[in-house]
């Protein structure tokens, strides 16, 4: 009898606690899905324990406003740049991730756990921390704001030719704010919850020339200087501005300048005006005349200076301003004059026009006993023949030079490298032909009078003695 009640117990007691533990079980598993917190949760000391999400939601959303005024330290490095509040950069807690933290407490993919997590919190209480957000718009709005202080363009080096020393103006470090990295950091901040000092990301720009790069230089290892007329206004302004648009061009060591591409176009809208330009063997007026005259004296300061001639073109005849055979004519998109610096250190163009002088100086590092001669053979052949062009215009008799025509040239150059005064290397730089040029002549005539050009000579050929021009 004894036995048969402790049975009964037994089975009794194993039927009650299964029953609770089925009631516990729906209990919880009704609470797993319904809306209400577990017990026990606390965020930033607000208890929201055992409430609905909504209700829990008003709570925190009254506690608010203590945040928008919290300071916010902006910093570069170690260096406090700015402080502003919260709410001026558009930091706030984001109370709905908030409450997703704090609801899945007891909600875990275990049930053993979500269990043992409901009772420890209802035994010691859970502290759920802030989520944060951050407004792009206000970020981006401040930073912009910010990079105008703080975004500092490079400084480049300089290089002055003063009383014939050369100078070397330092170049400095620019930086910007690189605003796409600093809201990623900020990101990342947030999301640790360490964001009273938010770092800025500033970016350290090297110049495009450093002082080191022409820390070599020492000297002038070329140059040129060609003559014109002062009172020609449109063609001096011309060479006066190609001439600034080589000033301070910088070389590196390997690399190939274009004339076309440092002037650019000779156009109206870049500065260029209209003057006198050959063209075929004539004379015309057409935006950029004169800026040949530039590009014959870089070309001659660049064979004195031992540089690499990549691409030259001659004129169509002799012009006044470079002996024949040191001519460089450029047209843009058609000809150009590219130069090459062939040596290990870099060279650097200045440029100066006072009165009618253009000097164009190569400098760079100067090579004990080494200077570069041109030298020029120049075969002459032809005679200047004469064009008599009828112009009714003109009295009859009268007469108007419209060219002085040339007669023809063949010439060959040479660059002689020297050391110490000895050639030690014969370099065959060009031959050029320059076809005569007829001599034109406008002749007045009578209104209906039939006119017979003057024969042309017949050509004869004569040589010049070779002539040397010699320059550092």
């Amino acid at each position: 009898m004894r036995r048969s009640w402790l049975f009964w117990f037994a089975v009794g007691s194993f039927v009650g606690i299964l029953v609770s533990l089925l009631v516990a079980g729906g209990l919880f598993w009704a609470w797993q899905r319904s809306d209400r917190l577990a017990s026990g949760v606390i965020v930033d000391g607000v208890p929201i324990g055992n409430l609905p999400i909504p209700l829990a939601r008003q709570r925190l959303q009254s506690a608010l406003t203590k945040w928008q005024q919290l300071s916010v330290t902006l910093v570069v490095g170690e260096e406090p740049i700015q402080t502003l509040s919260a709410q001026q950069l558009g930091i706030a807690p984001d109370v709905d991730a908030t409450l997703q933290d704090a609801y899945q407490i007891g909600r875990r993919p275990s049930p053993l756990d979500s269990w043992r997590e409901l009772l420890d919190a209802s035994r010691k209480g859970r502290t759920v921390n802030w989520r944060w957000q951050l407004s792009e718009r206000m970020a981006v709005e401040t930073l912009r704001r910010l990079a105008d202080r703080l975004n500092r363009p490079p400084q480049r080096a300089w290089v002055e030719w003063e009383n014939g020393q050369v100078r070397i103006i330092p170049s400095q470090d620019g930086q910007r704010l690189d605003i796409a990295a600093t809201l990623e950091s900020w990101r990342q901040r947030l999301a640790e919850g360490r964001w009273r000092t938010l770092p800025l990301v500033v970016r350290k720009e090297r110049p495009e020339v450093t002082t080191e790069d022409v820390a070599v230089i020492d000297g002038v290892v070329g140059e040129a200087t060609t003559f014109f007329k002062a009172w020609e206004r449109n063609r001096s302004h011309n060479i006066r501005l190609a001439a600034q648009r080589l000033d301070h061009v910088f070389i590196p060591p390997g690399e190939t300048i274009s004339f076309n591409e440092l002037v650019g176009p000779r156009t109206l809208r870049r500065g260029f005006r209209i003057a006198r330009v050959l063209v075929r063997g004539h004379f015309t007026q057409d935006f950029g005349g004169g800026v040949c005259q530039v590009s014959g004296t870089l070309y001659n300061a660049a064979l004195k200076a031992g540089m690499k001639v990549v691409q030259r073109h001659r004129h169509s005849r002799p012009i006044g301003y470079l002996p024949a055979g040191l001519d460089a004519t450029v047209d843009f998109g058609k000809l150009d004059l590219r130069l090459q610096n062939p040596f290990p250190t870099p060279l650097y163009l200045r440029t100066f026009v006072r009165g009618g002088r253009l000097t164009i100086l190569i400098l760079g590092k100067r090579q004990d006993g080494v200077t570069y001669r041109l030298v020029r053979q120049v075969t002459q052949f032809g005679t200047k023949s004469e064009k008599q062009i009828p112009d009714p215009t003109l009295p009859p008799g009268r007469t108007q030079i419209v060219d002085k025509g040339s007669i023809g040239y063949r010439v060959t150059v040479w660059r002689w490298r020297l050391e110490n005064g000895v050639v030690t290397e014969r370099e065959l730089i060009s031959h050029d032909i320059y076809a005569p040029q007829p001599r034109l002549l406008r002749v007045g005539i009578s209104r209906g009078m039939n006119h017979q050009p003057a024969p042309e000579q017949k050509p004869s050929e004569q040589i010049f003695q070779p002539v040397s021009d010699t320059g550092r």
